[in-house]
């Protein structure tokens, strides 16, 4: 436990300074001042995606351009070496940038001032949502060397996690939606600020509880097999 807090600081250090901390306080600061000259009353799925972009930003992209970052730097070789769990090392990236995205997205809400507001079922969509992402950032970045690399990959897997916003914003009704755990993300930020059914919201947190479970071994497999080079490093 004490190796992952060590960790968890030595991220947060390094999201300072890399700047990461820098731009997302610029993108919450412009969404924070747009809502608070603007009645969000009837918009309430447009705050919820603009919540939701958030982890999907931290998560996936800011994560794999971190993981990129450490390569350069020949991190990865150094931790191949150290008594650092591979575990330890993902779960800190997940931690900080959910603490990060749980920030901003709390500044927004708060700004937004929505009449109808669940703060728990909030705190959830971005934790669970956040989470994924940095796992699924992870096993992305995996299988690339640089970051014009990542670029080509990008809208390969952010296309398909995209799709059910053509549902939410009810362009397109299918059940097959459901199969994508972003549309499990869409409800649970969209139960934060209005009335949902209990079943979609039970379908949501289950979902994405086991989404993150089965993420998370394939981020801790691919870093393995893929960064560090080793299947049985522990």
């Amino acid at each position: 436990m004490k190796l992952l807090i060590e960790n968890v600081k030595w991220d947060a250090y390094l999201i300072f300074k890399y700047g990461i901390v820098t731009i997302a306080a610029i993108i919450t600061a412009l969404y924070c001042m747009s809502f608070i000259f603007i009645d969000t009353t009837g918009l309430e799925k447009v705050v919820s995606v603009l919540i939701f972009t958030d982890p999907v930003m931290y998560g996936f992209l800011f994560t794999s351009v971190m993981v990129l970052f450490e390569k350069d730097a020949h991190t990865h070789e150094v931790i191949a070496v150290t008594p650092l769990p591979v575990n330890y090392y993902i779960l800190s990236k997940a931690i900080v940038f959910t603490l990060l995205a749980l920030v901003s997205g709390l500044a927004i809400i708060v700004s937004a001032q929505p009449a109808y507001f669940q703060p728990l079922l909030l705190i959830l969509a971005i934790v669970l949502s956040a989470s994924l992402f940095v796992f699924v950032g992870i096993v992305g970045v995996s299988f690339v060397q640089n970051f014009n690399q990542f670029i080509l990959i990008m809208p390969l897997v952010l296309g398909p996690a995209c799709l059910p916003l053509l549902h939410y914003f009810d362009l397109v009704n299918s059940w097959m939606f459901y199969l994508i755990p972003t549309q499990a993300c869409l409800i649970l930020f969209s139960a934060s600020v209005s009335i949902t059914e209990i079943w979609q919201i039970i379908y949501a947190l289950i979902y994405l509880i086991i989404w993150n479970f089965y993420a998370y071994k394939w981020a801790v497999k691919s870093y393995k097999k893929r960064i560090i080079k080793t299947d049985t490093y522990e």
